[in-house]
């Protein structure tokens, strides 16, 4: 019988491979340090917010505000009895005799002047399609006229000369009349329909009676508003002039229906401030002056008076020779005195700093680390401040627009992880 022990190995009953507790304990642990990496960022957030702000250029300004009158040398024209008809646009130059507005006894014959009006620049289209039927290249030039026309109007309106603006304007759409002509079919037809409208045009004017023309007696500058102040606020008013007079002001009873003239082209605006500011004013000399309505460009205007102190309070009168044309409608008038203008980079100013060593700065996002930028302060505002990179720092230390500055956040320090 043999004794040898069988090949075979015998695993005893319940004895199946085990897993290791470390295997078991790992998901265990690896989800408790996720809770626990979240549950800081949690707390860290409620404990030290952070905001972030985009760096951008921006500017401020010191102004005085005020609320004054303009002052011109002006004269109403005499008024009228009917209705009146103005041939001048607001703040256009005459000349000495040129006519400024046609007085008619009715109502019906400002009708037959629209008419006679309608019935010109029909004329005018007669006229321009004759020469194109003679011309061919007549349409050509009429088109590079009109171009030029369209450009002059642009700058016009972008020098700000609206008076000027309504005059080119006229002369586009009469331009564009003339090029919508029509077609026809002989030379002969269009010169009958010519011979008809200058009949016609003849007929309305055989029908006007009793006009009457109101002329310039010297160049200026017409304005079709007259408020009662033309004879009250006037240079020598000006002379004078105290915070008790300047308040004190009342338009007068008379007042025309046709307009008036401005002479010259010196304007001034005359307003009350309290005395420190008056003598601001007085040491600058000249000062940017933004009109509230009316006009929305800067002015630039000469310091002419100071009065004496009253209560506390002067009379400041300043003047321009610009954009008197603009200005004619204008009278009481609030603005601002632009006494500074500042510019830089806007910055909260929850995000100024000063570092361990003395330095004013911010500190911006830089990847995943907060990076100290030195800075200059250029203007302290309510809740922002404009500010400039330091004079000799390194390039990588600049402030520039678009950098994302930290706004508010708990301790920093340069390098800190912040993300």
């Amino acid at each position: 019988m043999n004794n040898t022990p069988d090949n075979n190995t015998n695993i005893p009953a319940g004895s199946n491979k085990r897993s290791s507790p470390l295997l078991k304990v790992l998901p265990i642990a690896v989800l408790a340090a996720v809770l626990v990496y979240f549950a800081a960022q949690v707390y860290n957030y409620f404990a030290d917010p952070m905001t972030i702000t985009l760096v951008y250029e921006a500017q401020a300004e010191d102004v005085i505000s005020m609320e004054g009158w303009l002052v011109r040398t002006e004269e109403p024209l005499p008024g009228q009895t009917g209705t009146v008809s103005r041939a001048v646009q607001e703040g256009q130059r005459v000349a000495a005799g040129e006519t400024v507005a046609t007085v008619y006894s009715d109502d019906s014959a400002l009708q037959t002047v629209s008419r006679i009006e309608t019935l010109e620049l029909q004329l005018q289209q007669l006229q321009f399609a004759l020469t194109s039927y003679l011309d061919p290249d007549a349409a050509l030039k009429l088109d590079t006229s009109i171009t030029g026309d369209i450009l002059t109007l642009r700058q016009t309106l972008s020098a700000g000369d609206y008076a000027a603006a309504e005059s080119d304007l006229a002369a586009l759409k009469a331009a564009v009349l003339k090029r919508d002509h029509g077609s026809y079919t002989s030379q002969e037809d269009i010169q009958a329909q010519i011979k008809s409208v200058e009949s016609e045009i003849q007929q309305q004017k055989a029908a006007l009676s009793g006009a009457k023309t109101v002329t310039a007696k010297a160049s200026g500058t017409y304005s079709a508003v007259c408020d009662g102040y033309e004879s009250v606020l006037t240079e020598a008013f000006l002379e004078d002039v105290t915070p008790s007079k300047l308040n004190g002001v009342k338009a007068a009873a008379e007042q025309s229906n046709v307009g008036k003239l401005i002479y010259g082209d010196t304007w001034y605006y005359a307003v009350v401030l309290p005395a420190e500011q008056a003598a601001a004013l007085k040491d600058m000399g000249r000062v940017d002056v933004r009109l509230a309505k009316g006009f929305d460009q800067s002015i630039r205007m000469s310091v002419v008076s100071v009065s004496r102190e009253e209560n506390g309070q002067a009379a400041v009168v300043l003047s321009s020779t610009r954009y008197l044309a603009q200005t004619t409608l204008l009278r009481h008038q609030a603005a601002d005195a632009v006494l500074h203008t500042y510019q830089g980079l806007r910055v909260p100013a929850d995000a100024l700093r000063v570092s361990a060593d003395g330095t004013t700065g911010v500190y911006c996002v830089d990847g995943e680390n907060a990076s100290f930028r030195p800075i200059e302060l250029v203007y302290q505002g309510e809740g922002y401040a404009l500010v400039k990179p330091a004079e000799g720092v390194r390039d990588t230390q600049t402030l520039r627009s678009g950098d994302q500055v930290i706004a508010t956040s708990g301790e920093l320090y340069d390098g800190k992880v912040i993300r």
